[in-house]
């Protein structure tokens, strides 16, 4: 490379020496000015002629470089022993058994979990007293039946409950019995209904129902049938009976009705059933 690089600048020399003894021998040289003017277009061309010949031998060389860098150094590999790639497939094989393990028991881990947390999700729901839903169950159960009856249209209906004289109750024999009756009445309500109806503790005497599926007709049988049973059983404080009774408010759910309109019609129903007499259930 370095040859073909010196013989293209020796050559554009020679181009110029040549022309310059033409010029010395027509006399050319006894005019400075115009020795210059008549070498200038001879010594660009052999200026460019030798840079040209330059950047050839520079990309020559550059090209042969790269050429011997693309060589790969091409090793043979190897092949594992027998012994060696049968230990690998054996580890292999135990990654994936204890991997399976693993996951088979984070499952397990997780339904235990989602188990326990039902089962909080169910006591935080639930009345410690009487053991029947509280009103943070009542509250979801009520939306999420208003909402059943708008969509189907199917009967439903409300009843709210409330303890005749439940105050006369707890000053006469003290609130131990008071709670006592709470519980044996929350016990007679769920007891007389289906899979698909709902109690809950409403707050303090009172109790709520929902009864899907039933109009007011038949909402108020039953709670005829539940009042008269609460009624002829025997609460007893020691050696003395306790009379109890109870009394309701009824109301259907109607076309344009709200959450807020069913329970305001059956709360003046129980106070209608109140002012009666008690021991009554009254519809709105």
């Amino acid at each position: 490379m370095r040859f073909l690089e010196m013989s293209v600048q020796a050559l554009a020399l020679v181009s110029v020496w040549r022309s310059a003894s033409a010029m010395v021998a027509q006399g050319a040289m006894n005019e400075p000015l115009g020795l210059l003017q008549t070498l200038e277009p001879l010594a660009i061309p052999a200026t460019v002629l030798a840079v040209i010949g330059s950047i050839a031998a520079t990309q020559i060389r550059l090209r042969g470089r790269r050429k011997l860098r693309k060589i790969p150094n091409e090793e043979p590999v190897e092949a594992l022993p027998p012994v060696v790639e049968a230990v690998s497939a054996d580890w292999r094989e135990q990654v994936i058994v204890d991997l399976r393990n693993q996951v088979a028991e984070l499952s397990e881990e997780r339904e235990r979990l989602s188990g326990l947390l039902q089962e909080k999700s169910l006591c935080l729901k639930k009345d410690p007293l009487t053991g029947v839903f509280n009103r943070l169950a009542y509250d979801e159960q009520f939306e999420q039946e208003f909402h059943r009856w708008q969509r189907f249209g199917n009967p439903l209906t409300f009843v709210i409950w409330d303890v005749d004289h439940f105050k006369q109750i707890n000053d006469h024999y003290g609130h131990a019995i008071g709670d006592e009756v709470l519980r044996n009445i929350a016990t007679q309500l769920g007891c007389r209904l289906r899979s698909t109806d709902f109690v809950a503790r409403y707050g303090g005497e009172e109790f709520a129902m929902l009864l899907p599926g039933a109009d007011a007709e038949a909402a108020l049988q039953l709670a005829d049938q539940i009042r008269l049973n609460i009624a002829e059983t025997a609460f007893n404080a020691g050696k003395v009976q306790i009379p109890v009774t109870i009394s309701c408010g009824v109301s259907s759910f109607e076309p344009g009705d709200s959450p807020q309109s069913v329970f305001q019609r059956a709360d003046h129903a129980l106070y209608r059933a109140k002012t009666a007499g008690r021991n009554c259930c009254w519809v709105a």
